[in-house]
């Protein structure tokens, strides 16, 4: 069996810097916030963090609208701050991950500035600027629309023309059909390797080449985007979306960080399911290491859904493709909250997310189970939340503010911990269930949620078959419980993982493939050990997790 890299090996860990830790009690987390909380991650048994963008930026879109991508922002520190946060956690071998918005910059960057200031600045052809269309030159150049809503132009008074965004007005897009673009980009990528980092996760990468001919998109029936299909607001992205040249991008930005010792790693976040982004990933797997595959995070509480959408990944990145599976993130609702905050279902597909084959994201707060907040109108601070599209107020269906709410790290009223006072206000509301769902609670309870996440974390990296192996025999047994098998070697011997998840309300049992295995792991009961026989019974929502060793093998 082929070793494995660090990447597919690892279990990372998506940090919202903003909602970590506040260290100088402004009320906004930083740097220096997570180097005081680094030890906790080691413990906890993270390899890599995820850090959404914490660069220069107006904040409109809190860090995701760059304006400088070779410096800290003060609000989350200085360059030193990020040095020591790279020392310390690498001598903790802990990776880091820097999310890299490639598709566009805030419209206050000095890049748009110039662009902006007349028709013939060298800087103009930076960004994506058409005349209108009509005899007054009045009307959008063709019908793009905005993944967020209403039209993906915008006319400048100033030059008298439309420039681009396929996101947000604010958030421009960059003409990487422009070679000293993809030169500067690409350069800012080297910067950053050569500071130290590890890896990067490329924002919305999929959206990077627009069609050279400004062709119109197709009409779609759909209203909505899902895993199987990148339509929206009844238009088809064919000429904004996986164009060829986003894909030779893509390979390209892969060999440039091979060329790097020690290894790198790339991964993709895009619209759409396996079938839609396999491309990403190259003919020849050169292309992007990973692509975040958010299908689990779409679908019901059902065995049946999630065995089709682990059959359809297997099938499409199969060996050497490599998977990566995502339940939540700074964009979605919790994990626990679409699950009616039932910390036994949570458990259950946290044990599915860490044992099917693939790397594994967890994001901020999931391991202690944190709600999703629910946040006044007052308090609201995302910019989608309060978004109308032709007059329509749809940003209560868009907001992600309360899946972005301060990490709750103790019981202590005010701001659970999140900044050293407790009477500094955080920038957003504490969830009301602080005093409860908290790290300091949970830390010493066996059973609580973080402990669980915690003994999971570090099964998976003693079961060298959970790390590498294959997945076999992926099943459905009886209704509403799936199976699957992970086969690797450990210590010379072949050892068989068997995986089973009761989706349903009730005690069941099944036929056990390999009588004389041991339970090693279970949703119900942490730490428990014993032999099953012919038939395993599992309690409702329980998930269990039992290995068989054969015979040493030479």
């Amino acid at each position: 069996m082929e070793k494995k890299k660090w990447w597919q090996k690892a279990v990372f860990y998506q940090i919202y810097p903003r909602s970590f830790a506040d260290s100088n009690n402004n009320g906004i987390g930083d740097l220096q916030g997570v180097i005081e909380r680094l030890d906790y991650l080691q413990e906890l048994g993270i390899d890599a963090i995820w850090f959404s963008p914490f660069f220069s930026s107006p904040q409109k879109d809190f860090g995701y609208d760059i304006s400088d991508y070779r410096t800290i922002d003060p609000g989350y520190g200085t360059m030193k701050d990020f040095e020591e946060l790279l020392e310390k956690a690498h001598s903790l071998d802990i990776k880091i991950i820097l999310d890299m918005v490639l598709n566009h910059t805030s419209d206050e960057h000095p890049w748009f500035l110039e662009s902006r200031s007349n028709t013939t600045n060298p800087k103009r052809d930076w960004y994506i600027w058409r005349k209108g269309r009509g005899k007054k030159q009045d009307k959008p150049p063709n019908n793009w629309r905005a993944v967020f809503g209403g039209n993906a132009w915008k006319w400048d008074k100033y030059t008298q023309e439309y420039f681009f965004h396929q996101f947000l007005p604010f958030q421009p897009d960059l003409n990487w059909r422009n070679s000293a673009v993809q030169e500067e980009m690409l350069e800012t990528v080297r910067f950053w390797v050569e500071k130290g980092v590890d890896g990067f996760r490329l924002d919305i990468i999929h959206t990077l080449f627009e069609d050279k001919d400004f062709r119109d998109n197709p009409r779609s029936w759909r209203l909505l985007p899902s895993s199987d299909s990148t339509a929206y607001l009844f238009q088809n992205p064919k000429y904004t979306a996986f164009l060829p040249e986003t894909i030779n991008m893509c390979i390209h930005i892969r060999s440039l960080i091979d060329s790097y010792v020690p290894e790198r790693m790339v991964v993709g976040e895009v619209m759409g399911g396996p079938r839609i982004f396999r491309p990403l990933y190259g003919e020849n797997n050169n292309g992007l290491n990973l692509v975040f595959n958010f299908k689990f995070s779409d679908q019901s509480f059902s065995a049946k859904k999630f065995f089709q959408v682990i059959q359809e990944t297997e099938s499409i990145l199969s060996d050497p493709y490599w998977p990566c599976y995502v339940f939540s993130n700074h964009d979605k609702t919790r994990m626990i909250s679409r699950v009616g905050n039932n910390e036994k279902k949570a458990k259950l597909l946290t044990l599915l997310l860490l044992t099917v084959r693939g790397t594994p994201f967890i994001y901020y707060g999931e391991e202690i189970g944190m709600h999703q907040g629910k946040i006044p109108k007052e308090a609201l601070k995302d910019p989608l939340a309060k978004l109308k599209v032709m007059g329509i107020p749809i940003g209560k269906f868009l907001g992600r503010d309360g899946c972005r709410t301060p990490m709750q790290w103790d019981n202590s009223s005010g701001n659970a911990g999140f900044s050293p006072k407790l009477d500094t206000i955080p920038w957003l509301p504490i969830s009301t269930n602080s005093d409860v769902i908290n790290v300091e609670n949970q830390k010493n309870d066996e059973k609580s949620m973080l402990s669980y996440f915690k003994q999971l974390i570090h099964l998976r990296k003693s079961e060298n078959a959970l790390c590498e192996g294959k997945l076999l025999n992926l099943s459905i047994p009886c209704k509403n419980c799936l199976t699957f098998e992970r086969l690797g070697y450990q210590e010379g011997k072949l050892v068989a993982l068997l995986v089973i998840f009761n989706f349903n309300n009730k005690l069941i049992q099944i036929q056990n493939p390999y009588p004389s295995s041991t339970i090693i792991f279970s949703t119900e009961s942490l730490n428990l050990l014993s032999s099953t026989t012919d038939n395993i019974t599992i309690q409702a929502y329980e998930g269990l997790l039992t290995k068989f060793s054969f015979e040493s093998v030479s």
